[in-house]
């Protein structure tokens, strides 16, 4: 199979060249800004650089590559890349996905076309990064590239009203659906509005598909813009009625298809479809899985915060990740404080993992969206409080309020009540220092956060005077394998430990020892 046979990989190819020409000029000469005219290139970057960082770009920096690009605006970040950017870190992300692309490139089967999906999403984030890099005449050469492979798709479908939206429902054969569903699934984030996928899953269904000849799947959910389609109907006079007819998607509307329940299938498809084809032994199974269909469900919604809440809806019978049901479920008042704190507070912004449902230790973050979300729900209710539907419906009339005493928490308080928190509030210290402090304090832990936040609820409630809880708090040590730590004695952290215990009994004992100490010293 020639490079014509593969219009899809071709296309990434072209694209790629461009990226790493443009890509090397910005980076070099960024790294170079401000460089004393008097010395060459390689005194220049060993000045800049860790001795040995880089050794081959020392030698030749034509062998700097796109797997490279990455590695070095990190490392040189606030040196020389935060301004070049803007400091929007988003950037991280479509460069990481671009070197992802181009080393799945280099290993791609020669027998085969990349996903026609897959690759008009690598071509948006490479037009992406060229914008970045305020380039937008390769930007936009990456777009014209991108037209060649666009082709609207047309099948015939079943047209009905559910939930105030058009939805079509038609059979794909898995060859096609294949080539024209979103593929660019992740096992590391939240992409769109679907869940991060789970690698074992995906091939737990892959294997099924494979061994056994009567295999069921279910049907795929996916959302599209109204004004990508057009419906023309067989019938004269629907009245309303469901309806059948030739269902047409623009170009455009292929490309920014979202599937928003079954990328687990999705993958397991696509995986089957590729290995079976390495194998002419299995050239029968394949030609039936090939010819196979499977159900879809297409909804006319082009507001992904629409598709992320019916994902949640359709979810709410299974179990999901809580960082993922916190993000898209736009019902729960505590959510919504949560995601807008992460975005005002100048505590939080930045600072919350929204991708796990935990935070690693490697982690520049300091609580995910999941552990903030409880934590604004125990600043309301406390720790063992409970928010009814009627009640959560009083929060989400008056969302501005719940918002405004969170915020007051958050950036009023909580740099009162630890220096910790007031040191990134000042920007005394960088987010890129918060993997070194946590060894060196458990403020950064997600039960000191909500402990701290139950203390100030239930001090309130006494009608105590704040200033002196947030004068206790900053006293105490917080510090890992201290046995003098207060934390020790109120049972919350076990001798010689380095983070708090999340058992719900000793949490709530250790609050009421905490708050008897506070009342003592300032009686």
């Amino acid at each position: 199979m020639t490079l014509n046979d593969r219009p899809n990989y071709q296309a990434l190819d072209d694209a790629l060249s461009i990226y790493r020409e443009e890509m090397r000029r910005f980076i070099v000469n960024n790294i170079f800004k401000n460089v004393e005219p008097d010395k060459d290139h390689k005194t220049a970057i060993r000045d800049l650089m860790d001795a040995g960082f880089f050794q081959y770009f020392l030698q030749n920096i034509s062998e700097f590559d796109i797997g490279d690009f990455l590695p070095m605006v990190k490392a040189y970040w606030r040196e020389r890349f935060d301004d070049a950017f803007n400091r929007n870190d988003d950037v991280w992300r479509r460069m990481d996905a671009v070197s992802e692309t181009h080393n799945n490139m280099a290993t791609h089967p020669e027998s085969e076309d990349v996903g026609w999906y897959y690759s008009i999403e690598c071509l948006d984030n490479i037009a992406e990064m060229l914008s970045a890099i305020n380039n937008p005449e390769q930007s936009d050469a990456v777009k014209a590239i991108k037209s060649r492979l666009l082709q609207p798709f047309k099948t015939y479908a079943h047209k009905f009203r559910q939930g105030g939206r058009d939805v079509y429902a038609f059979p794909m054969d898995l060859e096609t659906l294949n080539r024209k569903l979103p593929d660019r699934v992740d096992d590391r984030m939240v992409r769109d509005a679907n869940r991060p996928l789970t690698p074992r899953h995906a091939k737990d269904i892959q294997k099924y598909l494979e061994d056994r000849p009567d295999w069921l799947l279910g049907t795929l959910l996916l959302g599209v813009r109204p004004d990508a389609i057009e419906f023309q109907s067989y019938m004269s006079d629907p009245d309303g009625e469901p309806d059948a007819g030739e269902l047409t998607i623009s170009a455009e509307g292929v490309a920014d298809m979202k599937m928003f329940d079954g990328q687990h299938r999705r993958r397991a498809i696509r995986d089957s479809l590729r290995e079976l084809a390495q194998n002419p032994e299995y050239s029968t199974k394949l030609r039936e899985l090939k010819s196979a269909s499977l159900p879809i469900m297409l909804y006319a919604e082009s507001d992904i915060d629409a598709l992320q809440q019916m994902y949640a809806d359709a979810a709410r019978t299974r179990t999901i990740e809580a960082n993922t049901v916190t993000r898209f479920d736009q019902y729960d008042a505590f959510n919504l404080a949560a995601l807008w704190l992460a975005k005002e507070s100048d505590l939080f912004k930045k600072r919350v993992e929204m991708e796990s449902v935990s935070v690693a230790r490697t982690s520049t973050k300091i609580i995910a969206i999941n552990q903030l979300a409880r934590t604004l729900k125990t600043l309301e209710v406390g720790y063992n409080g409970r928010v009814s539907k009627e009640r959560n419906e009083e929060y989400m009339l008056d969302l501005d309020s719940l918002y405004e005493r969170c915020l007051e928490w958050a950036d009023e308080f909580m740099p009162a009540a630890r220096d910790e928190y007031n040191d990134l509030v000042s920007s005394k210290i960088d987010n890129s220092e918060i993997p070194k402090k946590r060894t060196e304090t458990m403020a950064y832990n997600a039960i000191t956060i909500r402990i701290i936040a139950a203390c100030y609820r239930e001090w309130a409630n006494r009608g105590y005077d704040l200033s002196s809880l947030s004068e206790f708090l900053n006293k105490i040590s917080l510090r890992p394998r201290d046995n003098a730590s207060l934390l020790v004695d109120a049972g919350l952290v076990a001798p010689g430990g380095t983070s708090p215990i999340g058992q719900q009994h000793i949490v709530v004992k250790a609050i009421d020892y905490i708050l008897d100490q506070v009342a003592n010293e300032t009686r």
